[in-house]
């Protein structure tokens, strides 16, 4: 033991524990950041990071080992990242220096936690568990112990309930072998889809050759000299199988904020507000460990998505260096492709909220689910033949944009982004021009949902121009929406102070203005080229002043770089089944 590990401590600017997606990403636009900064990364991992979206590819033999590498070989050299093979366990943030196994320690400026997550399995009292041809997949070395057993296999069992499991039986497919699907619950991804989705996806799956058993679960594994010769159900079914892959989820790992001298919060995850900062000073944490707010339910829980872990990589890197205030990260969402649908949710479609009206439209091969406060859009679910603008929609959701006009447009499919933010842009010139007065956001949606009335939300319009504390609540500065427990306050720069009196209007300035304004009004003109007379003018002026509540910066797509991700080409995932025509084998050594 160390009695004085400051004596003859190595150090850092930037430690960063785990070299996944997150980590690396973080590591990477540090550099790009701070060149002169030293940056480390503490791993136990023993390959180079990788695309795990690409593994379900890799285990159909559509990419190879090579294509896997999410950055291009040698990265971290030319990069100049230090990637330290150690196991990391324990935090000494008082005198910021961490605890490696053996007693070394190693100290950091700034620590950033992306230890990532960890499989779930099957359940500790399951009977069988450890019989050779049960694998949880995970990691890259379970996708290459499958590909290494398919030849000998003939029947496959899946478990899961998640989009892991329905790629993982999609795959099974391609190469014909026939698949048993178990899930735990009564319907596919049961807290994101409502049970017409949910059929829509299995009955697509089961046309394609797999045999679903809703409500079942693995009671024990039955092995033959010690492999797996099938399992028992609940539902009293012995299904023969001779591989048994288990997709039940990830849990996040958080022994580094059991392990830390100072009281870091975790729940489900390491928690952190939307500049990724955890409850000690200088460590942060991005990736599957970190626990975001969500905006619209107050709730922490993390985003283990390949697009988030990145994002939240950036962010942690603007944070760490100082170089820029990033931007909130809003809802979550989450965009995949099932064979021949695609699936897309944002926020909370299955939100069961006061207020909250569900609208839910079903058309050959497509279904559609808004849930709606007011006229506000608090989640959407949508599947089809064809993508929908995602990310057009996280904004609506994250800016709380009326939907009253395109509610049609949305159910249908048939929402165009461009032409509906294009007359948001026009209004909004339109009626600065006419008022003199630069637009209010509109009240932010989770005040909304947690039971406030909108009459709560506004207040009268000031009686006198000159009075001080009118003029702070209007431009929000004195109420700030609530962001949870970890949320330092910062200053308010998406929105300007709302003039005290009309200016004279510039309208080159102006209209420049608001072409780089993120957030704009989302109720309708109530006039058209001049602006009314006597009380309904003053009810106008009124209505733009009485907005209280000035919602945080919200997400902002990441601007599109010069090289682009060099595994973005790895994320189409086949749609065809060559287990329906019986020539999945066939096709595949081809």
């Amino acid at each position: 033991m160390i009695k004085n590990p400051l004596a003859t401590l190595d150090r850092a600017d930037i430690v960063i524990v785990g070299n996944g997606i997150a980590g690396l990403t973080a590591a990477v636009e540090a550099r790009r950041l701070e060149p002169e900064k030293s940056i480390v990364i503490m791993t136990r991992q023993s390959h180079p990071t990788i695309n795990t979206p690409a593994l379900k590819q890799f285990a159909i033999g559509k990419v190879t080992r090579e294509q896997l590498l999410a950055y291009p070989p040698g990265t971290e050299r030319q990069q100049r990242i230090h990637v330290v093979d150690a196991l990391v366990e324990g935090i000494h943030a008082q005198e910021k220096y961490i605890r490696l196994a053996g007693g070394q320690c190693f100290g950091y400026d700034s620590l950033l936690l992306a230890t990532g997550s960890s499989p779930t399995g099957l359940s500790s009292d399951v009977p069988g568990r450890d019989f050779d041809g049960v694998l949880t997949l995970h990691r890259l070395n379970d996708y290459m112990d499958l590909r290494r057993r398919l030849n000998e296999v003939e029947e496959v069992v899946v478990i899961g309930g998640g989009s892991h499991a329905i790629e993982t039986v999609m795959g099974m497919l391609y190469w014909g072998i026939p698949v048993h699907w178990l899930i735990r619950s009564r319907a596919f991804l049961p807290r994101m889809l409502d049970q017409t989705a949910s059929d829509m996806v299995l009955e697509r799956i089961r046309r394609a050759g797999a045999k679903v058993y809703t409500e079942t679960e693995v009671l024990g594994v039955v092995g033959r000299v010690g492999a797996v010769a099938g399992v028992v159900t609940s539902q009293q079914q012995m299904i023969p199988c001779q591989l048994v892959l288990v997709c039940t989820g990830t849990a996040p790992v958080t022994t580094l904020a059991r392990n830390c001298d100072l009281p870091m919060k975790h729940q489900q995850g390491i928690l952190v507000d939307d500049q990724l900062r955890t409850s000690v000073r200088d460590i942060y944490a991005a990736g599957d460990v970190a626990a975001l707010r969500d905006p619209l339910s107050g709730r922490y829980a993390p985003r283990a998505q390949w697009h988030a872990a990145v994002l939240q990589g950036r962010t942690a890197a603007a944070m760490i260096t100082g170089a820029e205030e990033p931007e909130g990260f809003g809802v979550q969402w989450h965009a995949t492709r099932l064979g021949d649908l695609s699936m897309l949710t944002v926020g909370n479609p299955l939100a069961k909220v006061e207020g909250a009206l569900p609208l839910t439209q079903k058309r050959k091969g497509s279904y559609c689910r808004l849930s709606l406060v007011d006229d506000r859009l608090v989640g959407y679910l949508a599947l089809g033949s064809e993508p929908q603008d995602s990310l057009a929609i996280k904004r609506i959701i994250d800016e709380g944009l009326s939907v009253r006009d395109i509610t049609k447009d949305l159910l249908r499919g048939e929402f165009d982004a461009r032409k509906y933010f294009s007359g948001k842009r026009s209004f909004a010139v339109q009626r600065m021009i006419v008022t003199g007065q630069l637009p209010t956001p509109l009240p932010p949606v989770p005040g909304i949902i947690s039971g406030e009335s909108r009459a709560v939300a506004r207040i009268p319009a000031p009686a006198e121009a000159s009075s001080p504390l009118p003029a702070q609540r209007v431009t929000g500065e004195l109420y700030r929406p609530a962001t949870g427990p970890l949320v330092r306050p910062v200053p308010n720069r998406s929105t300007p102070p709302a003039p005290v009196q009309p200016a004279p209007v510039d309208t080159g300035a102006q209209r420049q203005w608001l072409a780089d304004q993120r957030t704009l009004i989302g109720e309708e003109p109530v006039f058209a080229s001049k602006p009314p007379n006597g009380a309904h003018q003053e009810d106008q002026k009124e209505e733009v002043e009485l907005v209280v509540r000035v919602p945080e910066r919200q997400f902002i797509p990441p601007p599109t770089r010069r090289n682009p991700h060099p595994s973005r080409s790895l994320w189409h995932y086949t749609n065809k089944h060559p287990a329906v025509n019986g020539k999945g084998k066939a096709n595949a050594e081809k």
